[in-house]
């Protein structure tokens, strides 16, 4: 079985996984686990099972990163690269009816730059 894109681009949230480890952000670093898993069995299912997990993990990760961005103080530059990686994040989610597997690719990469910014922040 060959693996889609929209699968294993899940793997790139290792990068805030591990970021989150380095700076002690231990519920932080169980969201992103979180969504790494139940994303990936999600899409390896097909997108048949196990929607409301995934979805339920994913929203709690963006609060938690907006969270981070308020715990900074709304720090310039961070604020603005979250700001403007959220609406190229957005600019893929809307574009999933075509190509789905390829714009969902990108809405999982965006999403981790986003996780990766608000970590640093």
């Amino acid at each position: 079985m060959r693996l889609k894109f929209r699968v294993w681009s899940n793997v790139f949230f290792l990068i805030p996984l591990v970021m989150a480890l380095y700076y002690d952000l231990f519920l932080h670093a169980g969201l992103i686990f979180a969504v790494m898993i139940f994303s990936t069995l999600f899409h390896i299912n097909r997108e048949k099972k196990g929607e409301g997990v995934d979805r339920f993990f994913a929203l709690t990760l963006m609060a938690y990163n907006l969270y981070l961005i308020y715990l900074s103080g709304f720090r310039q530059p961070y604020l603005l690269l979250a700001i403007v990686l959220v609406a190229v994040a957005f600019y893929f989610y809307f574009r999933q009816k075509q190509n789905y597997d390829f714009n969902h690719s990108l809405w999982h990469l965006a999403s981790v730059a986003i996780t990766i910014v608000c970590i640093l922040a």
